[in-house]
């Protein structure tokens, strides 16, 4: 089974949230378990532009395994981010979860690892036994 999971950043800064896509999407390419899963999503060009922004992400998780990694990986890049960054991942479905650097910028160890289990929890189907 795959899930296909959206994640759209968001940010206060100047850059509107683009650059902030494209530093995201080369965290996501780091990680071994999801080489390969990422693809990039433009957004509409605008008038006058030589191109589009980075609008959005799409990633195949093909595993629980798959999904830990992206969760452990989105947390990481929030807590580098300084300034107002929030990251929403949307399942097929249509179900949104939203994560935001404040949010998880203070966590301990065990927070952080609870953080992880509850955004997989989020966007793994729990019925699913698939850790292919």
């Amino acid at each position: 089974m795959a899930l296909v999971v959206d994640l759209a950043v968001a940010s206060a800064e100047a850059d509107g949230g683009g650059g902030g896509t494209a530093e995201l999407a080369a965290w996501l390419d780091q990680e071994d378990e999801l080489r390969g899963q990422v693809r990039r999503e433009p957004g509409p060009v605008p008038e006058g532009a030589l191109g589009a922004e980075l609008a959005q992400l799409v990633l195949s998780l093909g595993s629980s395994g798959a999904a830990t990694a992206m969760a452990s990986v989105v947390i990481a890049w929030l807590r580098r981010r300084t300034g107002k960054v929030s990251v929403t991942l949307k399942r097929p479905d249509g179900s949104t979860v939203e994560l935001t650097a404040e949010r998880v910028r203070a966590l301990d160890s065990a927070g952080l690892r609870a953080q992880v289990d509850q955004l997989v929890a989020a966007v793994w189907p729990a019925d699913s036994d698939d850790d292919a």
